[in-house]
């Protein structure tokens, strides 16, 4: 009895460790890598993007998470804007009006810095970060999955 309990015991201490060191290993993003949250909505499921200044990207939305490469071009034009809107928290919050089922936020952190929602862009440097984001998302066909159609996103701490 005692056997079958410590192995128990042990079995369930190494899945424990592996799910805080995963988690551990997620919330340990380098400070020059941005993160493009979407906050879905009601009836979709949201998605993050992590890109680097390389171009390199992991993603995960409502179908999965993925990895990918974003063009020169992309990846030069977002950081350069990333650079003239800092710090992003001060990007001047807007108020737009949003459908209730539909709606929903999109922030970029960056170095312990996280914008207000530019999908309602405050200023020309949001409008030009929403376009960036938009054009990313684009690239790497990145939706809002319809909460029917998708898996929930796994969380995130950071």
């Amino acid at each position: 009895m005692n056997r079958i309990f410590s192995k128990r015991l042990l079995g369930l201490t190494g899945v424990s460790f592996l799910l805080c060191s995963s988690q551990l290993v997620m919330a340990l993003v380098p400070n020059n890598v941005a993160i493009i949250l979407n906050s879905g909505s009601t009836n979709t499921i949201g998605y993050r993007i992590y890109v680097s200044p390389s171009g390199e990207v992991s993603y995960v939305d409502g179908k999965g998470s993925n990895q990918g490469k974003l063009s020169e071009k992309l990846t030069k034009k977002f950081f350069r804007d990333l650079k003239v809107a800092e710090p992003l928290s001060n990007l001047p919050k807007q108020s737009c009006g949003k459908s209730v089922s539909f709606g929903t936020t999109t922030t970029i952190r960056l170095a312990g810095e996280e914008s207000q929602d530019i999908s309602c862009p405050g200023n020309a440097k949001a409008q030009r970060l929403d376009n960036d984001v938009i054009a990313i998302a684009k690239a790497l066909n990145v939706v809002n999955v319809p909460r029917s159609q998708g898996k929930p996103l796994p969380p995130q701490n950071f």
